[in-house]
């Protein structure tokens, strides 16, 4: 797994880590160093592991590293926006875990004899009843936790309801 929650400090310090841009460049240039380093030892790669636990706890409720989130939150956060910032790291996620894929599957992934892929995670919904409104709202519940982070990687852009 090249990610498991932990943004390194300096770049969390310098930009923010995933609320820039410029993190996709960076961890692209990170899972090149796996690949180059490990390749012949690892066949399997994890992007990601569980990016909507890591980003809801960090980004929403403030809970785990970098424990943003809005102010009405009942945690003591280090500023941010629980409607905005988990969506803004969440996109830049999915961009980087398509960067590190497309750089695997050119350059290495043909002598290396690997896979690569993502962890996702999501609760499961179930309609509270029969009626078309709770359909409806399962399936929003699932789109926003896993189509969030599946849809794109599947079908390249994000499910209808969000």
């Amino acid at each position: 797994t090249l990610l498991h929650w932990d943004v390194p400090q300096a770049l969390q310090d310098e930009y923010q880590g995933f609320l820039n841009h410029k993190i996709i460049d960076d961890y692209r240039d990170f899972a090149e160093l796996c690949f180059k380093e490990f390749g012949d030892r690892v066949k399997h790669w994890i992007t990601f592991n569980e990016q909507y636990v890591f980003i809801i706890n960090g980004y929403a409720t403030g809970a785990f590293a970098p424990g943003r989130c809005s102010s009405w939150q009942p945690f003591n956060c280090l500023g941010g926006d629980s409607g905005t910032e988990p969506y803004i790291v969440g996109h830049h996620q999915i961009l980087s875990h398509a960067a590190a894929v497309r750089l695997y599957k050119s350059k290495y992934q043909a002598h290396q004899k690997g896979e690569i892929g993502v962890a996702l995670f999501s609760n499961w919904f179930v309609p509270y009843s029969s009626s078309e409104a709770d359909k409806n709202a399962t399936a929003r519940a699932l789109d926003f936790q896993l189509g969030w982070f599946l849809h794109p990687v599947v079908y390249g852009d994000y499910p209808q309801s969000m």
